[in-house]
């Protein structure tokens, strides 16, 4: 059986629409990505530690990267057993995604289509998905830089 998924996402959460002959099931997968915390007294490149002012930059990039690649991750398990897979959503978040996904030796080449798109009903979503996965396909021979 034909098993196809597609995925919109951006940092909050994923919805990962799976496409199984004529049904279509929706997970969603919640993302665990801190936006930025401001404390008082505490000005754009600083922030505040006891009586000192500190630059957390290092340490806060570290930390979301950790958090975006734990969300990836369970987005990726989720997409283990997909034949084709479709991306979309706002932003850049799906364009990590798939340089995340072509680092997995199974599922780097079922990548069908990378596309922007704004927010959606879930509804539209699986209208969408489905409407990509009715087309014919497109073989194109992409290299994603890492």
């Amino acid at each position: 059986m034909k098993k196809n998924i597609g995925v919109w996402l951006d940092t909050e959460k994923a919805y990962v629409i799976t496409i199984e002959e004529k049904d279509a099931k929706v997970e969603i997968i919640e993302s665990e990505i801190e936006s930025r915390v401001r404390y008082k007294g505490e000005t754009k490149a600083y922030s505040r530690f006891g009586n000192q002012f500190v630059n957390p930059a290092t340490k806060t990039t570290h930390k979301r990267r950790h958090q975006i690649k734990h969300y990836f991750e369970k987005i990726t398990d989720a997409l283990i057993d997909a034949e084709e897979i479709y991306l979309f959503g706002p932003a850049e978040t799906k364009v990590h995604l798939a340089k995340h996904i072509s680092k997995e030796p199974l599922l780097k080449d079922r990548i069908r289509k990378v596309e922007s798109e704004d927010h959606l009903s879930e509804n539209q979503m699986i209208a969408c998905v489905k409407n990509v996965f009715k087309q014919k396909p497109i073989k194109v021979n992409v290299r994603i830089r890492h």
